[in-house]
């Protein structure tokens, strides 16, 4: 019979063992968690970015920031200022890892990075080919959209200028808007047509591939659902100042089933090629 001490160890063992699930990926933590900072729900992504350049886990975050009406770009941030000039999720593909290789080709060897699920998966790449280290901060990402489709869409629907809007926000398969002193909302299915088409073959909705995903599914409104992913990512988070809840498992669970089986049924409905045209 094993002694206490051996059954203590061999707990301790089994709790640092990550979790592999099949809809969430493998992590080794998930909780909710709502920040002192004022950002998208529960301002984790701020946080942790602000929190790892101060005990200099990373030198430089690359950012979406929003410029020019409802447009965003990718930046370098730095500074605590800096992060929170970007803080806010815009609901835009932005293309963070063009970014990536221009820090990378200047020198920088030490940085974090704010992604969607295929992004992540193109920064590993990245990574595997330097070496820098790179901390990355995924995303939950249905989908996408294009600005000017999204533009056209809430327009029609809404009567609203995208450009003129403030905080945008998707929670419970409904997209809000808020512009001046009110809300404007629609059902997330109705923009469909504005989504990027790349979206409907992405299987990914937690950012599998990161050290921390981060995302609003499976908290309640003004808290932030995080999945630490990797040893890094438990550094990261270790320390976080935060009020920490439980979250939802089986929310996540769910969207993730969803977009997995949109994806499926994408590739099943996609024409495939004619062979015998392909080899004349």
């Amino acid at each position: 019979m094993p002694s206490k001490q051996e059954n203590t160890e061999e707990k301790k063992e089994a709790a640092q063992k990550p979790i592999e699930d099949e809809d969430l990926g493998v992590y080794w933590d998930l909780f909710s968690a709502k920040t002192a900072i004022d950002g998208q729900d529960g301002g984790v992504v701020s946080a942790l970015l602000v929190k790892g350049l101060r005990e200099g886990l990373f030198d430089s975050a690359i950012v979406v920031r929003r410029v020019e009406g409802y447009c965003a770009e990718a930046v370098v941030a730095q500074t605590a200022e800096e992060v929170l000039a970007a803080k806010g999720t815009k609901y835009l593909r932005v293309d963070v890892t063009k970014k990536l290789r221009e820090i990378i080709s200047q020198g920088k060897n030490r940085i974090a990075i704010v992604c969607t699920p295929c992004q992540a998966g193109t920064t590993r790449k990245i990574q595997q080919t330097t070496d820098c280290e790179v901390t990355i901060i995924g995303l939950f990402c249905y989908e996408c959209f294009k600005h000017d489709k999204l533009k056209e869409a809430l327009q029609a629907r809404l009567g609203v200028d995208l450009d003129s809007v403030g905080k945008t926000q998707v929670r419970q398969g409904k997209f809000t808007a808020q512009v001046e002193d009110r809300e404007v909302s629609c059902k997330v299915r109705d923009l469909h047509g504005a989504s990027e088409v790349a979206c409907g073959f992405c299987d990914d909705f937690t950012s599998r591939l990161a050290d921390v995903s981060v995302g609003s599914v499976g908290s309640k409104p003004g808290y932030s659902t995080v999945i630490v992913r990797s040893k890094f990512g438990e550094q990261l988070v270790h320390g976080l100042e935060a009020d920490i809840a439980p979250a939802d498992k089986q929310e996540i669970a769910k969207i993730s089933k969803f977009k997995k089986q949109r994806a499926q049924n994408s590739l099943l409905t996609t024409r495939k090629p004619d062979l015998a045209q392909l080899s004349e």
